[in-house]
């Protein structure tokens, strides 16, 4: 008992050490309050979506660009494409939001499957990203062999359109697909 009167008498001499020391830890454990309560904040924001309303303001705009965007490239996508990627391939986008894609193939490709192959589409436009659905096509059975090999859904960002060029990239992030507008 008495080395535990005798260390506080001498911190009180120093200047009270062990006042400062506990001071010290409660600051210590009030910004980590802080910090705890801060990142709830902000998950909860996330979240929820709370905003400032310079924030919502800001989101509003991008928003509404986003989509004013959006619909100049939905009209200038509708029409005809061709390209040659591994065969040459015709897609047609719809403003309905139907479309089709054959696909001429030749040599073994052609005797395994089909020499033409059509695929019914249903396309949309997200955020300058063309989003396609395989729904079917003819010869039904070669067309479900590649879906089902394949898969049905594709997800494309555009890198480019102009009024005669559609340059897609493919989910890979490194095939590059260029479409030129059929007369």
């Amino acid at each position: 008992m008495k080395f535990w009167k005798r260390r506080s008498q001498v911190a009180e001499q120093r200047g009270g050490r062990s006042g400062r020391r506990a001071i010290a830890v409660r600051v210590a454990i009030a910004a980590i309050a802080i910090v705890i309560c801060w990142a709830a904040y902000a998950t909860l924001r996330s979240r929820y979506g709370l905003t400032s309303q310079a924030q919502a303001h800001a989101g509003s705009t991008a928003l509404a660009s986003a989509k004013r965007r959006d619909q100049e490239l939905r009209r200038l996508v509708l029409g005809a494409w061709h390209d040659h990627y591994k065969a040459q391939r015709t897609m047609t986008l719809n403003d309905d939001g139907t479309g089709t894609m054959l696909v001429e193939l030749s040599g073994v490709s052609a005797t395994l499957l089909a020499p033409r192959l059509r695929f019914d589409l249903q396309w949309s436009l997200e955020n300058a990203h063309l989003i396609e659905h395989s729904l079917g096509g003819e010869p039904a059975t070669a067309v479900q062999m590649i879906l089902k090999m394949m898969g049905d859904r594709v997800n494309q960002p555009i890198l480019e359109l102009t009024a005669d060029q559609l340059l897609l990239l493919d989910q890979d992030g490194k095939t590059k697909y260029d479409w030129r507008r059929r007369p």
